[in-house]
């Protein structure tokens, strides 16, 4: 009974956290469609016409396809993906900023240029203290090796991995619950209008994590509710390939503390509920998998300076110019010329980097240190936190990125007007449908919360539990360290998962319709 007691507290605790979180998040968004200037007009017209139509598909596909067979779900899958195809070639992309230098990184490397080489000429400048920088361009280099080092085929790895992750996510969802949802959660996914475009046309690390995280997530599924048919052998299997996805997950996005931590709290969850020997037995397995993460993690500067042929920067570097950008008053825990200037001086002036290292993470200890000063000695910071989190949270990343990496050659000036003309429309579908999910994920929390209080023992806790806790990890820790749109894509599979949780407590608890788990 007290251990009972003491997960509900905990359970609790999460769940009012995310709710206020979301509330939060639906705040910011809003925020960011005022403050562009947006008003009423035929834009939003269109976008709200075609947010009804992508709402209604997902309803339709999802009825149509729980009672199709699996050859339907992959031809609707991969027509879907299809749709991003035509993209390629109206929007041509030279791209800019990291995106060039990750294209431009993974180039070299396919063209036999040895990483040491690309540190010696400074082709790799800045990024020895960000070595998820390095192992992004790391990642595209074996797509350039195989098919060329045209952009192209960074475009085509990450649409790969987007029609990935829709048969990942219903699987996952499947397995936990049932088909119709892990349908439903797939194509909610899949019509996330900004994310829609950015993971189409450029070659950004998100949907590379993302397939990471689901295929983790899926590997200690099977490792907790294996298949009738596993052997146990497949248990070491999943659990060999839960610790690799969540290792170069975090190789590209250095985040997955929150996951490791998000996990350890479920497993000392279900400790607390465990009395078979089966269960002790996957718990065992589910500590040994956080403890291999947690001794990778910290030893990942040795494994990258091994992988490269030189010294990358300690976790303590990056992390620490990481709080001092998210702390900066001046720009509001965004990106920091000034800061940026510092670290790139510093490695200019050491002929080693390796002594340029701690002296670079004192600068930005005392940089952090000035920035708290100067906010909490002119009461800056509810102000603060609020522009931060708009910036967080702002869903216009997808039209902006690839407006500033459309190609400025004069073929394609119309193009270019045409981009310019409607960024209206754009931006309204991505604000609409974004809100529309988190106003659904905040419904669902609250059912959490209803669920927790007066159906004490419900499966469903436990999942609650997760997605809260993965959600509330990453949106928290987001705000530490530095900020801009395209990092709230993390948040989304949380999300997802929360609504679909609240839909099946929606249905099984309120309407009292009978909804199963999957067996298998």
């Amino acid at each position: 009974m007290f251990k009972r007691r003491v997960l509900q507290i905990g359970q609790t605790i999460t769940l009012v956290i995310a709710i206020v979180l979301i509330g939060w998040l639906m705040v910011a968004t809003a925020a960011n469609g005022k403050t562009s200037g947006r008003l009423l007009n035929l834009s939003l017209l269109w976008a709200s016409l075609i947010f009804v139509g992508i709402v209604s598909s997902i309803i339709f596909l999802t009825t149509w396809l729980q009672s199709k067979g699996a050859s339907w779900l992959v031809a609707v899958f991969g027509g879907l993906t299809l749709l991003k195809i035509p993209l390629l070639f109206i929007l041509k992309i030279k791209p800019t900023s990291d995106f060039w230098n990750y294209h431009t990184l993974a180039a070299f490397s396919a063209q036999g240029l040895t990483w040491k080489q690309l540190l010696i000429d400074g082709s790799i400048g800045n990024y020895v203290i960000f070595p998820h920088a390095i192992n992004i361009a790391n990642f595209f280099s074996f797509g350039a090796a195989f098919w060329g080092d045209g952009f192209v085929v960074s475009q085509l790895i990450n649409i790969g991995c987007t029609l990935l992750d829709l048969f990942l996510l219903y699987w996952l969802v499947s397995r936990w619950l049932t088909r119709a949802l892990g349908i439903a959660a797939a194509l909610i996914f899949y019509w996330l209008p900004a994310y829609w475009l950015y993971s189409s046309l450029l070659n950004g690390a998100e949907p590379i994590f993302l397939t990471c995280i689901l295929i983790a997530m899926l590997a200690l599924t099977n490792l907790v509710k294996p298949l009738e048919t596993a052997s146990p052998s497949e248990r070491w299997l999943n659990l060999g390939l839960a610790i690799v996805a969540s290792f170069v997950a975090n190789m590209v996005r250095p985040i997955m503390l929150v996951w490791l931590i998000a996990l350890g709290l479920i497993v000392l969850g279900a400790w607390l509920q465990t009395t078979t020997r089966p269960e002790k037995r996957v718990l065992k397995q589910l500590w040994l998998f956080t403890g291999v993460m947690a001794l990778l993690m910290m030893t990942s500067p040795t494994i990258y300076s091994w992988l490269y042929g030189f010294k990358v920067a300690p976790n303590q570097v990056s992390t620490s110019y990481s709080l001092a950008t998210g702390t900066s008053p001046k720009t509001t825990g965004a990106y920091d010329d000034a800061i940026m200037a510092k670290v790139t001086h510093e490695l200019k002036i050491q002929p080693v980097t390796a002594k340029a290292f701690p002296k670079i993470t004192t600068q930005m200890q005392q940089a952090t240190q000035q920035h708290l000063k100067a906010l909490s000695k002119t009461g800056q910071w509810r102000p603060f936190l609020t522009q931060k989190m708009q910036k967080f949270m702002a869903e216009d990343y997808g039209y902006n990125w690839i407006l500033y990496n459309l190609d400025p050659a004069q073929s394609q000036q119309p193009v270019m007007q045409w981009w310019l003309w409607s960024r209206g429309f754009w931006n309204w579908l991505a604000l609409i449908y974004f809100e529309a999910l988190l106003g659904t994920a905040f419904i669902s929390g609250l059912l959490g919360l209803w669920l927790l209080f007066f159906k004490q023992v419900n499966y469903l806790n436990q999942y609650f539990l997760y997605v809260t806790l993965l959600l509330d990890g990453f949106t928290i820790s987001s705000m530490l360290v530095e900020v801009q749109g395209r990092y709230h894509i993390i948040l989304y599979l949380p999300l997802i998962l929360l609504i679909i949780c609240g839909w099946v407590t929606l249905k099984s608890q309120l309407f009292k319709v009978t909804h199963d788990r999957q067996t298998n």
